[in-house]
């Protein structure tokens, strides 16, 4: 152990007379801790919902979309899809779509309530491959509805908060209104019905695909457009990490358009993204007020140690070994406080489910209500390259806020220190 290590030690032990300023030293330690725990565990907390929601928008949406460049209809979507899969073999799974923003409006009772939403026509069958479509539209007792389970009418399946918005469940019938202009005895008229039955309600766990999809086969969509043909091919990637390559290579070598997962829900990703950054830099105040505590507990140990910095420097002791020794000595603060907090804090992020159980039994209160959030847990992930940065930005704090301490432990003047002793 060198000089200087040794000294910042004994002064860390402190003395009877000196009880305070230890009491200090162990609330700046805590605040360090606090600071990291806090840190590691709303960070693993905000990247588990990246996570989860990242997984979500995958599975209801294709990893890349595939359009005419001029917004025409694809007459022939097997021919498109043949020259994309001949270029890129990433591409294991496709279905045709047709979206549709139309008004739907229920039938009977004492008025009729209306939503708007998007209708989006699929192959069924083909669709399942491509997205989740299949395991979200399932009800209570486990059955799976399909186009072609309510026989003698076209049908459509609502999101679950669409229908409940709509009142209306399996078996009812709704008008489905587009701006589709159709002719009639006194000219063209603007709008077009078609009478629906509801066969089924999906909960995909997406708030926007919950409260605004509705969904039904090809033939239906096509009559509801009156245009032949489809908008265009959903497509399943072997990764959704490369649909920005693939896309970038269709439209340079193809011509199509396309749009990636990613590109349909940019902005809300670049939230999630700004949120992350925001919640950091707020809670790494909570660190930089325990370096404050550190940084005032350092200069009452200068004032009380001025004589043994007079005797240091009496015997030789070099300015360069007093700023050492104090700087080591609110390194070793703040070491101790972030190790603790980084104990602390993976033990309690990987346990907060049960922690957040036991909170709310105590207080009576739900913290964390699942119809809100979908999950049936708190989602968490611990990130070690986060857990890094956070012990870096701690221990980088810490030293900085003894920086001024060990500087006015240098400057202090032998003569002066002992003159009253």
């Amino acid at each position: 152990m060198g000089f200087e290590s040794f000294i910042a030690l004994r002064y860390l032990r402190g003395k009877r007379k000196t009880r305070f300023i230890n009491l200090i030293t162990l609330i700046s330690t805590a605040g360090v801790s606090v600071g990291v725990i806090a840190l590691i565990v709303v960070m693993s907390v905000m990247t588990g919902f990246d996570i989860e929601l990242r997984a979500t928008i995958i599975g209801n949406r294709s990893h890349l979309a595939i359009m005419d460049p001029f917004g025409r209809p694809v007459l022939d979507p097997q021919h498109m899809l043949d020259e994309v899969t001949q270029l890129c073999p990433e591409i294991v799974a496709a279905s045709p779509y047709i979206e549709v923003l139309g008004l739907l409006k229920t039938v009977g009772g004492s008025e009729p309530r209306y939503e708007g939403a998007y209708i989006m026509g699929v192959d069924i069958e083909k669709e399942t491959a491509v997205t989740q479509i299949a395991d979200n539209l399932t009800t209570k007792n486990g059955r799976t509805f399909g186009f072609g389970d309510l026989p003698g009418k076209k049908e459509i399946m609502l999101g679950y908060v669409l229908a409940d918005r709509l009142r209306v469940t399996v078996g009812d019938e709704l008008v489905v209104i587009t701006p589709r202009t159709k002719t009639t005895p006194f000219g063209l008229r603007p709008g077009q019905e078609l009478l629906l039955r509801v066969s089924g309600i999906a909960q995909a766990q997406m708030s926007e695909f919950d409260a605004m999809y509705a969904f039904v086969d090809i033939e239906t969509a096509q009559m509801l457009t009156g245009k032949p043909g489809v908008d265009g091919v959903h497509c399943k990637l072997t990764s959704p990490d490369i649909a920005g390559r693939v896309a970038q290579k269709i439209e340079s070598e193809l011509g199509y358009a396309t749009v990636t997962w990613y590109e349909s829900q940019q902005a809300f990703f670049e939230a999630l993204v700004q949120e992350k950054v925001v919640m950091y830099v707020i809670l790494v105040f909570i660190v930089l007020v325990a370096a404050f505590n550190i940084t005032s507990t350092l200069i009452m140990i200068v004032m009380e140690k001025r004589r043994d910095i007079g005797i240091l420097r009496t015997i030789g002791t070099s300015t360069g070994s007093i700023i050492r020794i104090f700087i080591l000595q609110g390194l070793y603060i703040g070491l101790a406080g972030t190790l603790s907090g980084l104990l602390l804090g993976v033990f309690l992020a990987h346990n907060l489910n049960p922690v957040a159980n036991v909170i709310a039994w105590m207080l009576g209160v739900d913290l964390f209500n699942q119809q809100i959030y979908y999950f049936d847990r708190i989602p968490v992930a611990i990130v070690w390259q986060d857990v890094a940065s956070i012990t870096i930005s701690a221990v980088i704090l810490t030293f900085l806020s003894t920086i001024y301490p060990a500087w006015s432990a240098a400057r202090v003047d032998p003569v002066d220190a002992l003159r009253n002793e």
